[in-house]
């Protein structure tokens, strides 16, 4: 009995495919759907870190304990510094990129901000409001 060969092109069309699927199931990055991250638990404020801003920017909660969630997004380090006027309230450092770290902390009413002060990322907009109510 003869066996057929496949022809050059389907060999080489059909490791063409494999190393798009391949590749395609690599792809993620900043294009990732939200749906792909995890979810954060009800009654968790998640924050965004990446360079150089948090997303939101603008928090509002009721006082009393509040759990952040804050996910680094970005490609260096950062960390989330929450300040009441010039004193430090609460700080997340360490937060390596790719990685999630939470903070529950007690805040009574009143205006807050908070921030990354690593290597001058608040002052290239690293930043935000946090408001208690």
């Amino acid at each position: 009995m003869v066996q057929a060969r496949r022809p050059r092109a389907s060999r080489a069309a059909l490791a063409l495919l494999s190393i798009a699927g391949v590749l395609g199931a690599c792809g993620g990055g900043s294009n990732a759907s939200a749906g792909s991250l995890t979810p954060v638990p009800s009654g968790v404020v998640a924050v965004e870190a990446k360079e150089y801003a948090f997303t939101p920017s603008a928090i509002t909660v009721p006082a009393g304990a509040v759990t952040l969630s804050i996910r680094n997004l970005g490609s260096q380090e950062h960390e989330f510094v929450i300040l009441k006027g010039d004193a430090v309230v609460d700080e997340v450092d360490g937060i390596v990129p790719g990685l999630t770290k939470n903070a529950t902390v007690t805040l009574a009413a009143g205006e807050y901000t908070f921030l990354c002060k690593l290597n001058g990322h608040d002052q290239l907009g690293m930043k935000g409001t946090l408001t208690v109510d």
